[in-house]
């Protein structure tokens, strides 16, 4: 059995999404491509911009700006010129992976079942947990989903929180819940507890714990930020240890790390490497990790992505294939490569791999996290 441990149906990319308001809506996304590193091109003479169109680099705020579609790409109008950045990839219509889409991808390729994540930029929570609901009750032998929350309303009213949980549970096809720990620390103030783990917000994970609801922890992006840089690391680091600490508390739940160790900013002098204590996290033995390579190596990296086997192969050793988790970000990852070559890293290449440690990483793995059984 082939998982893809990490991909999306998305709908449309300028409609509310259960926003208030589509400018609401906007605003959201304008913040996400604002600080997203996919480049921007003036749609006039495609010569090359970059963010500030979208936010100011000095103060951080939004830009005013319009936003419109050009050739059916997402598009935005700004002081007499227009601008656009290849955010989801170009074969996409509509600006929309709807499941139909994924479905085709994923027949072509021969994979198996898509465990469907989730994002705010895609929606509310009630809309986007909705969204994915029909999804999965459409294919629900192909779709598994996790749950969407917003990690801030934990401050504001985690009873309710809870309550999306246990009405979210109750679905068919539930994988687990999806936690981004920067979108809590972007809506807390100074009243709010320092971390997303503070006492304060141990009925909500007591309740997750007796759900026994595997937990997906999305660390890329630190405590807010979208940062690039190597001192960067150390806020990561900071977060592991938060998670470590927690998955202590709750020993035996099952803990996957979303879209890998941060590749990109561990990259020194063409190879990845990082500080020792990156690996600490994974003496827990319910800790999981994801392989996903290309989505955020494929701008540097050609097909096969060669570069990544020394990293790949010291995950194997260090943490164990039984508990590395095939993913890919599809549709997104269409932006560098096909569906096949994303699953041929390791169904064809990595040949330091054993066949039991290829089978593991491509589905054994993420079907043991979700009791799947063939």
């Amino acid at each position: 059995m082939i998982i893809d441990g990490h991909s999306y149906c998305v709908p449309q990319q300028d409609s509310k999404g259960g926003y208030n308001s589509l400018e609401q809506k906007m605003k959201v996304l304008q913040a996400e491509l604002g600080g997203h590193r996919q480049p921007v091109w003036n749609i006039k003479n495609r010569v090359m911009a970059d963010n500030s169109t979208l936010i100011n680099s000095n103060t951080g705020e939004l830009r005013n700006v319009e936003w419109t579609r050009v050739n059916g790409a997402l598009a935005w109008n700004i002081d007499g010129e227009t601008y656009t950045k290849q955010y989801l990839p170009p074969m996409l219509h509509n600006l929309e992976c709807p499941p139909e889409v994924l479905i085709r991808e994923m027949d072509y390729t021969g994979v198996d079942i898509g465990v469907l994540h989730t994002y705010p930029t895609f929606g509310t929570p009630d809309y986007l947990n909705n969204y994915l609901n029909n999804a999965v009750q459409q294919f629900p032998d192909r779709f598994r989903r996790l749950i969407h929350i917003r990690e801030s309303d934990l401050i504001t009213n985690m009873g309710k929180v809870i309550e999306t949980l246990e009405k979210e549970t109750k679905l068919q096809g539930v994988a687990g819940l999806q936690f981004i720990p920067g979108y809590y620390y972007q809506g807390r103030n100074n009243n709010s507890p320092n971390t997303w783990n503070s006492k304060e917000f141990k009925p909500f994970w007591d309740a997750i714990y007796k759900m026994n609801l595997p937990v997906y922890f999305t660390l890329i992006g630190g405590r807010g930020s979208k940062l690039d840089d190597r001192s960067w690391i150390d806020d990561y680091l900071d977060e592991q240890r938060i998670l470590l600490e927690w998955m202590n508390q709750y020993p035996g739940l099952n803990v996957v790390v979303t879209h890998g160790l941060p590749w990109t900013v561990g990259l020194e002098n063409g190879k990845i490497n990082f500080p020792e204590e990156i690996w600490d996290i994974f003496k827990s033995p319910n800790c999981h990790l994801q392989l996903v390579i290309p989505i955020q190596m494929g701008g540097m990296w050609e097909y096969p992505w060669k570069e990544a086997e020394p990293i790949i192969k010291l995950a194997v050793e260090r943490i164990g294939a039984n508990r590395l988790i095939w993913g890919t970000d599809m549709p997104m990852v269409a932006r560098f490569c096909t569906y096949k070559q994303a699953l041929d890293q390791f169904r064809v290449h990595c040949n330091f791999l054993s066949d039991s440690e290829r089978e593991d990483i491509i589905g054994n793995t993420a079907a043991r996290v979700m009791n799947i059984n063939d």
